[in-house]
C-alpha cells in the first residue's frame, strides 16, 4: 500500500476498519475479531512534563499528566489491532524540529506543533 494511502487511512480509525474489511473480502479470511472497546484515560495539564511524555498523576488515581502541546497533538481515537501497534506504524520526521513521531498517535508534531505534511 502506498504511503499516501496509509496516511489517509490513519487519519480516521473508521477508514482503518474499512480497509481491513476490504482485505478480509479479498482473502476470504477474518483479519481480526471485532471487539470494540472504549477506554477513557484521564489526562490533566501540567506544563512541567516534557513533550510527548505522560506521567502518572499524583492527584488522580490511574490518571496521567502531560503538557498542553502533547494534549493538543494527541489523536482522540486510536485504532489498535491486537497486542501489536507496529502494524499501523507511520513514522514522520518533522522538517521543523527534526524529531520523529508515529502518526498513528498524533494529529500534528507532538514536539513543536507543526502540521504533518504529506
Amino acid at each position: 500500500m502506498k504511503e499516501d494511502n496509509i496516511r489517509k487511512i490513519l487519519s480516521n480509525p473508521h477508514l482503518i476498519e474499512e480497509e481491513i474489511k476490504k482485505i478480509e473480502k479479498r482473502t476470504e479470511q477474518p483479519q481480526y475479531e471485532y471487539r470494540p472497546e472504549d477506554i477513557k484515560v484521564n489526562i490533566r495539564l501540567d506544563e512541567s512534563v516534557p513533550p510527548t511524555l505522560f506521567k502518572p498523576d499524583p492527584l488522580i488515581p490511574n490518571g496521567y499528566i502531560a503538557n498542553s502541546l502533547t494534549i493538543r497533538a494527541m489523536r482522540p481515537d486510536i485504532f489498535v489491532l491486537g497486542e501489536s501497534i507496529d502494524d499501523l506504524e507511520l513514522l514522520y520526521k518533522c522538517p521543523s524540529c527534526n524529531h520523529t513521531s508515529d502518526q498513528q498517535f498524533w494529529t500534528c508534531c507532538p514536539y513543536c506543533g507543526s502540521a504533518f505534511k504529506e
